[in-house]
């Protein structure tokens, strides 16, 4: 199968181009040939990912640079920066489009988002185009519609009203662009209800597909001390942004104050680009909880982290899936999460406990009662092997990426069952345009 890559450039520091790092490592494992085409420069991509011999890659480099005037306002900065990508990807789909001529691809993958770049106007000239979004416009405007109060709190009026344009002209994009491709891989099942719902994407045209977790890299801490009245550390680790359900965990902050001796709620993140929600932190509970603003880097420094807490909260208003709950189990820590955060959906209830979407009574209680499984050494040991065990058979590389192939050889109309090849050597790569 030869298949044709397109969307952001993969990391190493987690979020959607993180997960893009870590499926094409696992599709190198198969008998497929993958070629890449990226916004930016041969010198952005992951050193993981220049040993692979099956994948090839295309680059576009921009003139987008950081600081400038387009780029010192955090929403100016997500809009250029947004425009340059999909330029840069435009001239990726002419070297798409010419390389598909001279040897036909199976399919097209555009992995990250719905908004297509000029291959919309050459669908009949190419194979079945598959779209991986991790997020949609639509939900995303629905939140902020939706919190108006609570953004005027804590934003600008040219920052929210520029926000609202923004996501308004998204949507209506992704409207008329999500109709072009032939497959819709969901990352969720709430995901796929969403797309059903705002984009009118029928349930047949859409595959479950969850994101992988770096298994290997977050794992359980090799031992668990014994509590002996130090406090149990709960962790909300987010974008302090809208649709998150930081105000949740403002008023949580204050009604657990009874128990603020037995847990310390500490809240990991920073604002987006578009969206600034800092501001409600100042009303949280310090007996409770404290702010511990961003982790700089990504990987090692998240595991240590995860090491040194007990649970995670991730009360999302809408979350298609939420990263940080699969590698909080991975990490062998039990999640309390809303009804909307997809990562949650299969997950074993010892282990993740859900509360309706901004039902603050049934998180309290969900707290409550996991802080007392906590306390109970045995009961805690149980709950984090469980977790772990769930991550793994969930969320592991080697299960999604299965699961990612099929799909592909499905819309691809190959047959072929494609065995896993462990031999990886010296990628070839190009500078494209």
């Amino acid at each position: 199968m030869r298949i044709a890559w397109i969307g952001p450039m993969p990391n190493e520091t987690g979020g959607a181009t993180g997960v893009a790092t870590q499926l094409l490592l696992e599709l190198a494992n198969y008998d497929i040939e993958i070629d890449c085409f990226f916004p930016g420069s041969p010198s952005a991509l992951p050193a993981s990912l220049t040993d692979l011999s099956n994948v090839h890659f295309y680059f576009q480099a921009s003139s987008w640079e950081w600081d400038r005037w387009y780029s010192r306002n955090g929403l100016m900065c997500f809009i250029t920066g947004q425009i340059a990508n999909y330029r840069s990807e435009d001239r990726l789909a002419k070297r798409l489009l010419a390389l598909h001529e001279e040897r036909p691809y199976d399919l097209v993958y555009q992995f990250s988002h719905i908004e297509l770049s000029i291959l919309r106007k050459f669908i009949k000239q190419l194979p079945p185009i598959i779209l991986h979004p991790s997020v949609h416009a639509a939900g995303e405007l629905r939140w902020h519609r939706r919190e108006s109060a609570i953004s005027r709190q804590t934003e600008s009026w040219i920052r929210r009203m520029g926000a609202r344009l923004m996501l308004t002209m998204r949507t209506a994009i992704q409207q008329r662009h999500i109709r072009y491709p032939q497959h819709v891989i969901s990352i969720s099942k709430n995901f796929r209800d969403e797309l059903a719902f705002d984009y009118s994407v029928p349930e047949e045209k859409m595959t479950v597909i969850p994101n992988p977790i770096d298994t290997g890299r977050f794992v359980p801490k090799t031992s668990i001390r014994e509590h002996k009245g130090d406090r149990l550390v709960f962790l909300f680790v987010s974008r302090i942004a809208v649709r998150k359900g930081v105000e949740m965990m403002v008023e949580l902050s204050h009604r657990l104050e009874d128990i603020s001796e037995q847990i310390q709620i500490q809240i990991i993140g920073d604002k987006s680009l578009w969206s600034d929600y800092t501001a409600l932190l100042r009303g949280l509970n310090p007996n409770v909880a404290v702010f511990v603003g961003k982790v700089q880097g990504a990987g090692t420094n998240m595991v240590e982290r995860y090491h040194s807490a007990h649970a995670l909260i991730q009360p999302s208003h809408y979350e298609p899936f939420g990263l940080t709950v699969g590698e909080a189990l991975a990490c062998g820590l039990p999640v309390i999460t809303s009804d909307k955060v997809g990562a949650a959906e299969e997950v074993s209830p010892d282990c993740c406990r859900v509360f309706a979407m901004g039902n603050l009574d049934e998180l309290e209680r969900a707290v409550r009662a996991l802080v007392q499984d906590l306390q109970n050494l045995t009961r805690q040991r149980q709950i984090g092997q469980l977790a772990r065990e769930e991550a793994e058979r969930l969320f592991d590389c080697s299960v999604v990426a299965r699961d990612l192939v099929a799909c592909f050889q499905q819309i691809a109309g190959r047959a072929t069952t494609y065995p896993s090849a462990h031999t990886q050597s010296q990628a070839r790569m190009k500078i494209g345009g």
